[in-house]
């Protein structure tokens, strides 16, 4: 009887191991998880960093971006030009964003704040052709419509 008891107390031990190590495997696993977060979180800061300072930099840019989003329609053609640019390398970073937020890498709060910034764009009519040119992702593009009927919506009200 004393072999079996120890064996029973083995078992238990062998038993409560397996577990602790489950439960390790398991924190490491939301560690990692919190760390590839992480590191898109800073690689998307650095390239939307780098991108708006390039516009930035660029006095035909900023003047007709300016104009954007003061309300202002008219644009020169330099302007709509570089306007169009920025939009098309602005609507690749969105959609970045989309897909790492449909792949866990961006959370609720930062979806929100960016899905707030895209009706903004739907206000001005050159960005608004841009974002819904169809040139994306089509999981993106239904976003991008969904969002416009709400600014359509909230716009009649």
């Amino acid at each position: 009887m004393n072999k079996f008891h120890y064996r029973d107390w083995l078992q238990i031990i062998g038993q409560f191991g397996v577990v602790a190590s489950l439960l390790f495997v398991g924190l490491q696993i939301k560690q990692d998880h919190e760390i590839a977060q992480s590191v898109a979180y800073q690689e998307r800061s650095t390239v939307a960093a780098e991108f708006y300072w390039s516009i930035g930099s660029d006095e035909v840019a900023r003047s007709a971006l300016s104009k954007i989003f003061n309300g202002e329609t008219e644009l020169t053609t330099e302007e709509t030009d570089a306007a169009l640019w920025f939009w098309r390398s602005g609507k690749e970073l969105l959609q970045n964003s989309y897909y790492q937020y449909q792949n866990g890498y961006l959370d609720d709060e930062h979806w929100d704040q960016i899905r707030r910034l895209i009706k903004r764009y739907f206000e001005h009519p050159l960005t608004r052709s841009v974002l819904l040119d169809g040139n994306s992702r089509s999981s993106f593009h239904e976003v991008l419509v969904e969002i416009d009927a709400e600014v359509k919506a909230e716009s009649t009200k």
